[in-house]
């Protein structure tokens, strides 16, 4: 499965309003839990697997986008969870951040978990999709750009 399939409108947080990288990822971790009916064991697993991968280096990227990631055990399909902030925020790059891809895979697929990776960097490599997803104001808005 491609990017295309793994974009839900109900997995986009738009407008993220958390200011630290740790409380977006646990925002991001939490969307996702939620609509996949995660108990909060498995919640907290996965906002700890997704914090030490970030620890070991950033995904912070250009152009204000971060792609924080990582395989969880009990996964069983990969997942593209998204998030709008208005507000640049310090992720732990050289720039500010604030378009962030949470991409969660199966520990048994990680063909899927780096086709995942490199698709949101092809797509993000074009300056008028980012500047379109900074501008995007709702989940429905933020989710339709993947599909015009």
């Amino acid at each position: 499965m491609g990017l295309l399939e793994k974009i839900d409108r109900k997995l986009v947080i738009n407008p993220l309003t958390s200011t630290k990288r740790d409380d977006i990822i646990r925002d991001l971790c939490s969307l996702y839990a939620r609509e996949k009916g995660l108990t909060d064991g498995q919640l907290e697993e996965v906002i700890k697997a997704v914090c030490a991968r970030e620890d070991m280096a950033s995904t912070a990227m250009e152009r204000g986008i971060a792609i924080p990631h990582a395989k969880i055990p009990f996964i069983k399909e990969g997942a593209v969870v998204i998030g709008i902030s208005r507000i640049p925020v310090d992720f732990g790059g050289q720039g500010k951040t604030n378009i962030f891809f949470l991409l969660l895979a199966s520990q048994d697929n990680p063909g899927e978990h780096i086709q995942l990776l490199s698709q949101v960097a092809k797509l993000c490599s074009s300056d008028v999709f980012v500047r379109l997803l900074s501008a995007s104001k709702t989940p429905d808005e933020t989710a339709q750009l993947f599909f015009d």
